[in-house]
């Protein structure tokens, strides 16, 4: 099990109370994997580090639509 399958069982574990087969917990990673860059990048091209926390949301908002 890699680093990034055990932190989404740890994840799923300890916030959700939730266990997951290997399987599963690999396709969690790779789908957290691909949303974590999704928003890094939007967020890199939109925000900067003076900005209003509140902006990060409004960010997500406008991605997700």
């Amino acid at each position: 099990m890699d680093d990034k399958i055990r932190l989404a069982a740890g994840i799923a574990k300890q916030l959700q109370g939730l266990s997951y087969d290997d399987k599963r917990l690999a396709e969690i990673a790779a789908e957290v994997e691909v949303l974590n860059e999704a928003v890094r990048k939007a967020a890199n091209q939109r925000l900067t580090f003076d900005d209003d926390p509140a902006a990060f949301a409004s960010v997500l908002a406008k991605e997700a639509k």
